[in-house]
């Protein structure tokens, strides 16, 4: 019952009316997957939808995209069915069959197959919007993020470290009225699961100039710099995101 509630809530999230998300939910599932395990998505039998979690999906071999909840693993919208939607690559009679990657973090997908979406899509014209709204998002994200620009590698890294932050908690200690120290929880910003690797692989830009871009994100405070001691391998505390976002926006 909780993994239908799960995957109702996820295409409800999408605008879709309750008869649409009961089609789906009734076809889809619920799959996991941890950290660091690479897997191989098979479009053709298959759509997958990232719920939650990191992920680097290898688009072509040296291209690289780091995707966050919410984004599209399938071919069903990009294929003649759906006319005007996004197809990364220009279509051609035998589209790929697989998508590799490899979870960032813990992932969750809802996995839908293709023949019932489809079948879905063709008869109800909400769940074809759906798809073509969130392939529209993903173009609009590949061209923002990752392709060819002549903005200067601090703002390019900004910008996908922008994309990828969201709410967390952490434990911190601070002083009380009294001034006893007291452990407690604080909320930040992080963007977590890449690895400056995955970021330079993502941006066609060298390790060392995400280093040094990184730092000067840092310096300037758009990044909190770790206390001794804290997690600072593959996680991003964002200290100023108007700043951030500025900088990603080149000023």
């Amino acid at each position: 019952m909780s993994e239908s509630r799960s995957v109702a809530d996820f295409f409800t999230l999408h605008g879709l009316p309750p008869d649409s998300v009961e089609a789906l939910t009734d076809v889809s599932r619920l799959r996991r997957r941890s950290r660091g395990r690479p897997m191989v998505l098979g479009v053709a039998r298959a759509a997958y939808f990232l719920v939650d979690g990191r992920m680097a999906e290898v688009v072509q071999p040296g291209k690289t995209r780091l995707w966050r909840e919410v984004m599209l693993f399938e071919r069903v919208s990009t294929t003649a069915s759906f006319s005007g939607t996004y197809n990364e690559e220009r279509p051609s009679p035998a589209p790929r069959e697989l998508i590799a990657g490899t979870p960032l973090s813990r992932c969750l997908f809802v996995e839908v197959p293709n023949t019932k979406l489809i079948s879905l899509a063709m008869t109800d014209p909400a769940i074809a919007l759906m798809l073509a709204r969130m392939a529209t998002k993903r173009h609009t994200l590949t061209e923002r993020l990752y392709t060819a620009s002549r903005a200067a590698p601090v703002a390019r890294v900004a910008a996908v470290l922008n994309y990828l932050a969201e709410p967390t908690r952490r434990n911190v200690i601070k002083p009380r009225e009294d001034g006893a120290m007291v452990m407690t929880t604080a909320e930040e910003l992080v963007a977590s699961g890449p690895s400056q690797a995955d970021i330079a692989d993502a941006l066609c830009l060298g390790r060392a100039t995400v280093e040094k871009a990184i730092a000067e994100l840092r310096q300037a405070k758009a990044l909190r710099s770790f206390s001794p001691g804290e997690r600072a391998n593959c996680c991003y505390p964002i200290a100023d995101r108007d700043l951030l976002r500025q900088i990603a926006l080149g000023g």
